[in-house]
């Protein structure tokens, strides 16, 4: 049996958790015995199970679902806990990204298509929470039917990779500190603590800026979603 991993999954999750993992990557290179542990380390690496996978594809797959645990806490900050997906408060009538006529045009297809009737602009005054769940439960619908369209998958991968790896930059900076330590007081390999000062102040950044990148991709991706319904 030959196991495979699907283009998100490539993309959206394997890339980010080995982004996430190169402070791991550093320690290892400055900690690599030579010699039998060296052979033992290659053998480890390229041993295969489950249908061909090896183990350091099995360990980056564990990582993976780490980071994207983390990665659906923020998730949750910012979309589920707040206004909800992009997908739900673009199309709410107070928000001014699309006018009126197109959020008007927008329930008659999702009527059409999807047999679902939203509220009207006068409901969604009179009951708001109602009129937000009710775009919320139809986003599932909306990515079925739309499917991998023209570039929804491109932009869904791209919201997935930033969201994950995202998620990974907490344990990045842990790495971090943790080879700056070992670097310093234990290994006395200064290299090992200056690369580690350099992935640092850039994990911490991409943290600072979390919110930011998380919903410019996540507005692209339902934008490009919603366009291509829309079409």
């Amino acid at each position: 049996m030959k196991i495979s991993f699907d283009t998100y999954t490539i993309y959206a999750r394997f890339f980010p958790a080995v982004i996430s993992a190169l402070p791991l990557f550093i320690l290892w290179f400055f900690i690599s015995p030579i010699g039998e542990m060296e052979d033992l380390i290659t053998y480890l690496l390229s041993v295969k199970f489950l249908g061909g996978l090896t183990f350091s594809v099995v360990v980056l797959y564990l990582f993976s679902q780490l980071t994207r645990t983390v990665s659906k806490i923020l998730e949750n900050k910012y979309f589920i806990n707040s206004n909800g997906f992009p997908t739900t408060y673009l199309l709410m009538y107070k928000d001014e990204t699309y006018s009126k006529a197109y959020k008007d045009a927008f329930r008659e297809k999702v009527l059409s298509f999807l047999g679902i009737k939203l509220p009207t602009q006068m409901e969604e005054s009179d009951n708001f929470l109602e009129a937000q769940k009710r775009l919320s439960e139809i986003t599932k619908q909306l990515i079925l039917h739309v499917g991998v369209g023209k570039l929804v998958q491109k932009h869904n991968i791209w919201y997935g990779f930033f969201r994950n790896f995202l998620g990974g930059c907490y344990f990045s900076v842990f790495f971090c500190l943790i080879n700056i330590g070992l670097g310093y007081f234990w290994l006395e390999k200064p290299t090992l603590s200056i690369l580690s000062a350099i992935l640092l102040l850039f994990f911490t950044t991409m943290i600072l800026l979390q919110k930011l990148i998380l919903v410019q991709h996540a507005e692209a991706y339902a934008k490009q979603l919603i366009a291509e319904f829309m079409s």
